[in-house]
């Protein structure tokens, strides 16, 4: 889920709310599949940092019929009672309870706008911990990229004490967790880093003067088993969380919290995700690996956890909604570089950052290969040096695979060191130049030299190209001591699907590609149209971009089609999600997706 460490923190405060407008409805989600999410399987660092108690496993995830509600079908979360092998933490020690978590990460992005959720949760008792939240697509890391929690249940007694005579409140500390329900926001801030903090996360929800924080309680009804819509009011200078409690809403802060630089986090988009989980720090059942911490989970099981769907609304005339990973870059795409024509590029402190791995590297005095900049750096005997090119969003380079990283380094030829890439899910890749040899192209003879690595080669099997946080990164892990220097950075010989327009030679381009069924289990037919008698490539590729068939052949003017039965090249059965796959016909290419429900 999240780390609610707790934070001193200030916070102000705006008002003019009621001058802002609901607006039209740009985009929404009613759970009729999955295609938008992407169900994350195991304990992750979550156990670690929240001790929470479940194991998330892809088949407590399913679209359902919504109890009562004939026709509407919902996003179906469900928590078990149940232990077994391979359901561990991250040190292998066995866990007793699995959940469901899903994400819109690389499929939907927000920013902006009124986004409403309506959602039903189980009988929480103890140790249940519901949320629908949301997080920042940046690269940094946790609480840097920024969250916001939409709504959370299951909060310990002492919270629910200590907010008791507002909003529904009785004052007489006696609510359950079925009673209440808050949300929170959680950026970095510099005042909040304490040696209790070191993250420096400052959180709406620590209030110990109870000024403004305002979880709604009803203690008539209880808040569980019926559905209740939440609401998040997000411009670019100010949040408004809310619930919908029968005709009534309830505001869950005193005030909107009104942005400043400290927290422009929330000016950037952000992913949406929703899960059940189980016990932990939040809670006031026991942390991970400390029975003593708490008491044990007494929520009845198997508890469901229903989400009808999810709506985003202009708001004072913002939102913003973006699908799929981020726009695809083409052509050639500077790192760091001042000379080199590109079609676009990172641009440092300005939409990226350079990095010094753990203070291994100091300034160094080699003058620049081109323009006025340059990174020159001496090791300082740490036993290894370590440095990066970060992107503060994700970038997408999948249109390079076919293309390669092109940079100059000045380095003695006694250093072996390493090139590499990492993506957004924390996957990392390498290619080795080994010293006193030539790789890629360098030649180092005490001068400026190019490498030019094929990204094919870099990209390894698991790297996401679409979604790259690390464009470049050098690594040394020998010990060598050394003064070196990078310049002229650059991606090279990207392509991307061309957008047609309407000319004369438009009938000389391949004119639709699509399959059918769509999704489909065991077989799927594509259909595409050719304008001419011809060979054509028609490839298939995984998520992350990886081939998985090659169709290609040779097609007749007009329909054709072929037939996926969903194996790869090798002939073994491939596993459900989404694929794309690529027409090219001539110089022209076209692209879709599909995605393969077993």
């Amino acid at each position: 889920m999240k780390t609610t460490i707790i934070a001193m923190m200030a916070i102000l405060f705006c008002s003019g709310f009621a001058q802002a407008q609901i607006g039209d409805l740009i985009w929404e989600e009613n759970f009729n599949d999955l295609d938008n999410w992407i169900k994350l399987t195991g304990n992750g660092s979550w156990g670690w940092g929240n001790g929470e108690l479940e194991f998330y496993h892809e088949d407590n995830v399913d679209i359902a019929e919504i109890p009562g509600e004939p026709g509407s079908s919902a996003l179906r979360i469900t928590a078990r009672h149940e232990s077994g092998p391979g359901i561990v933490d991250q040190w292998g020690n066995p866990l007793n309870y699995t959940s469901g978590k899903v994400i819109s990460k690389s499929k939907i992005t927000l920013k902006y706008g009124m986004i409403e959720t309506r959602m039903r949760v189980p009988d929480l008792d103890l140790g249940g911990w519901p949320a629908v939240w949301l997080l920042g697509t940046a690269n940094y890391s946790w609480p840097r990229c920024g969250e916001i929690d939409m709504m959370e249940m299951g909060s310990s007694q002492a919270f629910r004490d200590l907010h008791d005579t507002h909003n529904g409140g009785n004052g007489q500390n006696n609510s359950t967790v079925n009673q209440a329900v808050g949300s929170n926001v959680i950026f970095y801030s510099d005042s909040a880093v304490t040696p209790q903090n070191p993250s420096g996360a400052s959180s709406l929800s620590w209030d110990p003067d109870d000024e403004y924080c305002r979880p709604h309680y009803n203690y008539s009804e209880g808040l569980t088993e019926r559905f209740l819509t939440y609401r998040l009011y997000w411009d670019e200078t100010s949040l408004r969380l809310t619930v919908l409690d029968g005709p009534d809403e309830h505001d869950l802060f005193a005030f909107p919290f009104e942005m400043d630089s400290e927290s422009s986090e929330f000016q950037s988009p952000f992913y949406l995700i929703a899960n059940l989980a189980l016990g932990g720090a939040f809670t006031d059942a026991y942390n991970l690996g400390d029975p003593g911490s708490g008491a044990p989970v007494s929520m009845p099981f198997p508890a469901e956890m229903y989400v009808d769907y999810i709506k985003v609304h202009q708001w004072n005339g913002q939102g913003e909604v973006h699908e799929g990973p981020p726009t695809q870059e083409s052509g050639s795409f500077g790192i760091y570089t001042d000379e080199t024509p590109t079609n676009g590029g990172l641009q440092a402190e300005v939409n990226s950052e350079i990095y010094v791995w753990e203070g291994t590297l100091v300034d160094g005095n080699i003058e620049p290969y081109e323009g006025e900049n340059v990174l020159a750096w001496q090791s300082v005997g740490a036993g290894w040096f370590g440095a990066g090119i970060m992107s503060m969003q994700p970038l997408n380079l999948f249109g390079f695979g076919e293309g390669h990283l092109k940079f100059q380094i000045n380095i003695p030829a006694h250093v072996t060191f390493k090139i590499g890439i990492i993506d957004s899910w924390g996957n990392q890749q390498y290619v080795e130049f080994p010293a006193h040899q030539t790789t890629y192209g360098l030649v180092r003879n005490g001068q400026w030299g190019q490498a030019a690595i094929p990204v094919s080669e870099l990209r390894g099997e698991f790297i996401d190209l679409r979604m790259l946080s690390y464009s470049f990164v050098i690594l040394e892990e020998h010990g060598a001591s050394c003064e070196f220097a990078l310049d002229d950075i650059y991606w090279d010989g990207g392509n991307t699907s061309p957008v047609y327009h309407v000319t004369e030679d438009l009938q000389a381009r391949p004119r639709s590609l699509a399959n059918v069924p769509n999704p489909f289990n065991a077989q799927t037919e594509i259909r595409f149209d050719l304008p001419a008698d011809g060979s054509y490539e028609l490839t298939i590729y995984d998520i992350a971009g990886h081939l998985v068939a090659d169709l290609g052949g040779v097609g007749s003017s007009g329909m054709n089609s072929l037939h996926w039965n969903g194996r790869d090249q090798n002939g073994a059965n491939v596993s459900s999600g989404v694929y794309y796959y690529r027409l090219k016909f001539g110089g022209d290419v076209l692209t879709s997706k599909m995605l393969l429900a077993k």
